[in-house]
């Protein structure tokens, strides 16, 4: 199920939690809260668990789904995919993966256009079968050197065995050495071969493309309209310059544990504390902004949903 599939599925009960929440007594609205912090927690648990573990069966990433929706959609306006002669790529020769009349083979709008739509470390890839390999005609996945697009190389790894079976993987898994949380789907054509792959992942050791993940999928959850954009940019600006902020602080404490000297660490974690304290009072007016311009129903879901956003993992919150 897509993310924009999964909302529309969820619409409905979200809605009769919230009615229900603002319904109940006063000295009751305390549990009844904790009970949409539960079903809301579930829902983005994306934001408190970053890195997912390898698995072939649900472990997705809710910014991968909706970039595997993205690329799919795509692809699919183009038309039906098919293999229609042949193109190397970077010097491999490979079978030419069409979708409709347009040749991917060494053509990268589609996946950098997804890129684009899903912010700051997001990759694509259309992969092609050749043989018992599955070729990289059209990505922007880079090579481990930053020299180039990795076109003209082949997938390996758990993703490959799960694409063989007809299974579409998601997990975490490295790329060209590189750690990536993923999503594998299968290509097939209008007789139900399997020709390619559709691929979309994003580094896990960027931090900030985590948080561009988690800050898009907020502004989904939300709602957020364009009369409501500005207030949310003002949010996202503020988010993205405390993340940045508290990244250093808290490397920098990190450093000052493993010279083993007690002034060094106090000091160190008095300048952690005052930056997450300055991050919080930087937020607050921007919070108080967007929450204003926000419906009742968004601000209940605001409630809980910003509260979660920050949640990153390794000692950075925003």
């Amino acid at each position: 199920m897509g993310i924009k599939s999964a909302l529309k599925f969820g619409e409905e009960p979200m809605k009769h939690i919230f009615r229900s929440l603002l319904a109940v007594s006063p000295t009751a609205k305390p549990l009844a809260k904790a009970h949409v912090f539960g079903v809301l927690a579930l829902a983005v648990g994306t934001f408190a668990t970053p890195l997912l573990g390898p698995s072939s069966c649900n472990a997705q990433d809710a910014r991968v789904v909706k970039s595997m929706t993205d690329l799919k959609e795509q692809t699919a306006k183009l038309g039906e995919p098919k293999i229609d002669g042949k193109d190397p790529v970077d010097g491999k020769e490979a079978p030419a993966l069409h979708f409709g009349s347009t040749k991917i083979n060494n053509s990268f709008n589609v996946v950098d256009e997804v890129a684009t739509e899903d912010g700051r470390g997001m990759t694509a890839t259309l992969f092609v079968k050749g043989g018992d390999e599955y070729i990289r005609v059209a990505t922007n996945v880079p090579k481990p050197d930053g020299s180039g697009r990795a076109i003209g190389t082949i997938l390996v790894g758990p993703a490959l065995e799960a694409i063989k079976e007809g299974k579409a993987y998601y997990g975490k898994v490295p790329i060209l050495g590189t750690p990536y949380v993923t999503g594998y789907e299968p290509i097939k054509d209008a007789s139900g071969e399997i020709i390619g792959i559709y691929y979309v992942g994003y580094s896990q050791d960027d931090l900030l493309a985590r948080v561009e993940g988690r800050l898009a999928y907020a502004r989904t959850l939300l709602g957020i309209t364009d009369d409501q954009a500005a207030a949310w940019k003002a949010y996202e600006d503020v988010s993205r310059a405390n993340v940045t902020t508290m990244r250093v602080a808290h490397q920098a404490m990190l450093n000052a544990e493993q010279s083993g000297e007690i002034v060094d660490r106090m000091r160190a974690q008095t300048a952690e504390m005052e930056a997450r304290l300055n991050a919080r009072k930087a937020l607050q007016p921007a919070t108080e902004a967007l929450y204003k311009a926000l419906t009742p129903g968004q601000r209940q879901r605001a409630d809980v949903v910003l509260l979660l956003l920050g949640k990153t993992g390794g000692g950075v919150e925003f």
